[in-house]
């Protein structure tokens, strides 16, 4: 974390009723328990080579195509 994060959290900590800085730390101690866990990039490593250049050629010009594209109608 930033120092100036932590600047801004404890200074709006500092500002709350103590009740409420309990809640933000309850709150704080579950967002720990989350530890996000990612996967080995050597899992991956198996599939390397499986889709052909001619896939992800078409994959890579579809993604151009359709990507990025804002319909203002759409809504």
């Amino acid at each position: 974390m930033s120092s100036s994060t932590f600047n801004q959290i404890t200074k709006r900590l500092e500002n709350l009723p103590e009740n409420m800085q309990k809640d933000v730390l309850k709150y704080v101690k579950r967002l720990s328990k989350h530890e996000l866990k990612g996967v080995s990039g050597k899992l991956f490593a198996q599939f390397t080579g499986c889709i052909s250049s001619e896939d992800l050629e078409i994959m890579k010009n579809e993604i151009e195509l359709a990507c990025e594209k804002v319909d203002k109608n759409e809504w």
